[in-house]
């Protein structure tokens, strides 16, 4: 209950900032209500009185295992970013997103799986801003069609590929060695996040794993296309998945023994 309680904050709060049918002044202010009504949850050690059910929800899950304002703050920023923010030009500024939209999610987790551990938080980061990355570089298109462009400007003149190129969706050698840059820095950075399956709760393993393997997965795919992920979006197969889940499973049978 506590992880969907989690989940529901996320969730709502990125259909705030994605999908209400309103300009993104109206969602910024939006936003700008779920903050104020998260910081009245979280006043006085998450003893206030806020509005939404799902913040109340929150708040018995924050209190019950001492989870900061911090990491449900830096995602409503992120949410916010967006409204604002559509081109990145360095790999450092879109760290910095990544930073609030993705990492704080995984020191929920570990929070949850009483984890209070700024290192294993810095590990945890690697794989959350990987994950991110894997879905960007599987969505250029969806995002593009919300003018949001996730590849940094400086990679794109590294290899070549111009804004003009962008616009058309254009798929040449340039764009394919763009990707295939993202695709292995994404991957490194999964690697980096190796180590904490072994170092947290058993349960919380089972889902790093699956959240990785799905991640990784996604990088296949892009592979597979050939970089091509103007052409069609690039997906994990129904047989794929169900072999994660079984691996899954037998992760699941191990802990219960």
């Amino acid at each position: 209950q506590d992880i969907q309680n989690i989940y529901a904050f996320c969730r709502y709060g990125d259909d705030l900032g994605d999908e209400a049918p309103f300009s993104n002044n109206l969602r910024w202010k939006l936003l700008d209500c779920w903050e104020i009504d998260l910081n009245e949850a979280a006043r006085d050690d998450w003893s206030g009185n806020p509005r939404h059910p799902i913040l109340r929800a929150v708040q018995h899950t924050a209190k019950k295992y001492s989870i900061p304002l911090e990491p449900f703050w830096k995602l409503i920023q992120a949410f916010k970013m967006d409204q604002k923010i559509t081109r990145y030009q360095t790999w450092e500024e879109l760290r910095e997103y990544c930073i609030h939209s993705a990492d704080p999610v995984g020191h929920l987790f570990l929070y949850v799986y009483g984890h209070d551990d700024a290192e294993l938080r810095k590990i945890s980061d690697y794989t959350c801003t990987a994950l991110q990355l894997a879905n960007h570089w599987q969505d250029v298109a969806r995002d593009y069609s919300q003018n949001r462009i996730y590849v940094p400007i400086e990679d794109m003149k590294r290899f070549g590929y111009t804004m003009e190129m962008y616009q058309a969706r254009l798929y040449n050698q340039q764009w394919k060695e763009l990707m295939q840059f993202q695709v292995e820095r994404t991957q490194s950075w999964f690697d980096k996040g190796s180590p904490l399956v072994a170092r947290v709760d058993q349960r919380l393993a089972v889902d790093l794993q699956m959240f990785t393997s799905g991640g990784e997965a996604v990088l296949r795919a892009i592979e597979k296309s050939k970089y091509n992920t103007w052409k069609k979006r690039p997906t994990v197969s129904k047989f794929k998945q169900i072999m994660m889940l079984l691996k899954a499973k037998s992760m699941w049978k191990k802990i219960n023994q």
